[in-house]
């Protein structure tokens, strides 16, 4: 990794994963390698917005990255039962 960005606030629903979103799809745009973690256990929007619905696949005890709209993510959201959400 070169370099690390991370998007955060102490308050719920101020569009954090929205704008992570975004930096990452411009980055993406420009030819950066980008990958994203969505550790909002809360309220994980991520696969949402990538418009993702199945659990990522593993390799022995390594799960692979989800790839969506051009970037590498991974998100609570694919982890939890849907119900729960």
């Amino acid at each position: 990794m070169k370099n690390i960005v991370a998007v955060g606030s102490g308050k719920g629903g101020v569009g954090k994963s929205t704008v992570a979103v975004n930096i990452a799809a411009s980055l993406a745009a420009q030819g950066a390698a980008v990958g994203l973690l969505d550790g909002d256990i809360y309220g994980p929007t991520m696969p949402i917005m990538l418009g993702v619905e199945h659990p990522p696949k593993s390799v022995g005890p390594r799960m692979i990255p989800i790839e969506a709209s051009g970037l590498r993510f991974m998100s609570m959201g694919l982890l939890v039962n849907p119900i729960s959400r």
